[in-house]
């Protein structure tokens, strides 16, 4: 399988039909290197909202500008995975549910079926700022490529996050991300190296690249696209399959991957960190020794 990996940069446009036409060009760019499955960072969709003139929101508002635009953003995602048969995680955006706004993204196919993700965790930005709120649910998503979980950004620091997709039969995990400091861009990276090692699984990250001005919610982006395996038999002793070069560069990092081959430490590697996850319940809670 080859996985495209995006380091996507919006910027201000003058319509939808420029943006329209500019993301159009930009799956183009790795469908034409043979790319089956494309990956979008986590406010991507703010693309949708960077059309004509900025209007000095604040992070609220734009949570509201983006929701406005949710259906036509996944509405474009998902044409373009069908017109180029292919397999598009959006970049996710704001989607207002029931007097509330979430941060989504969506798995488009190429068949023009999209299901999407919730972030579940929340940043203290996207709470109190954004004002969004929480996911409910994790999915898992059976496709074509095989079952993939999505775990945005954030949640990708939570280890029970991935271990209920694994659970519930992903077999890889896709980590859209955006972090706008060096700090937030090594935390998200460092988790995924930490998922694809606990759950002997391909990870893959995508974050936000770019700069942007007169925008509330995004600034600029940092973090470098890459995919990450269990570092075991079989597999780069690294843990790293395939990293970009330089931070948050626009354009496509390209792979390809068998997920089958970096699961397979799983039953012959020299660890066995997914199936023995269940004996840490084995062990009771600390306890507390005085040496003073």
């Amino acid at each position: 399988m080859k996985i495209a990996v995006s380091g996507y940069a919006p910027e201000w446009l003058p319509d939808w039909a420029a943006l329209e036409e500019s993301l159009a060009a930009h799956v183009g760019g790795a469908v034409a290197q043979g790319a089956e499955l494309l990956v979008y960072p986590e406010y991507g969709g703010v693309a949708s909202g960077l059309i004509g003139q900025p209007e000095g929101l604040d992070a609220a508002g734009w949570a509201d500008r983006l929701a406005e635009r949710a259906e036509a953003w996944v509405g474009l995602n998902a044409h373009l995975a069908k017109a180029h048969g292919v397999h598009v995680l959006a970049g996710s955006t704001c989607v207002r549910l029931d007097g509330h706004i979430v941060n989504r993204t969506w798995l488009c196919t190429p068949d023009g079926a999209t299901g999407h993700q919730d972030k579940a965790i929340l940043t203290p930005y996207e709470r109190d700022d954004m004002q969004l709120s929480p996911g409910q649910e994790l999915n898992v998503f059976d496709t074509a490529l095989g079952r993939i979980g999505v775990l945005i950004c954030y949640d990708s620091e939570f280890p029970l996050l991935a271990r209920g997709l694994v659970e519930a039969g992903a077999e890889m995990l896709l980590v859209p991300s955006y972090t706008d400091l060096p700090a937030g861009a090594t935390r998200v990276r460092e988790s995924c190296r930490a998922r694809a090692i606990e759950q002997q699984c391909l990870v893959v990250n995508a974050p936000l690249a770019g700069a942007c001005a007169d925008c509330e919610i995004y600034d600029v982006g940092t973090g470098r696209p890459g995919l990450f395996c269990p570092p075991d038999v079989g597999q780069p002793p690294s843990g790293i399959l395939a990293e970009a070069q330089s931070d948050a560069a626009p354009g496509w990092l390209i792979a390809e991957v068998d997920p089958a081959a970096i699961s397979m430490p799983r039953l012959t590697g020299a660890v066995g960190n997914h199936a023995q996850w269940a004996e840490q319940k084995r062990v009771p809670p600390p306890g507390l020794i005085s040496l003073k």
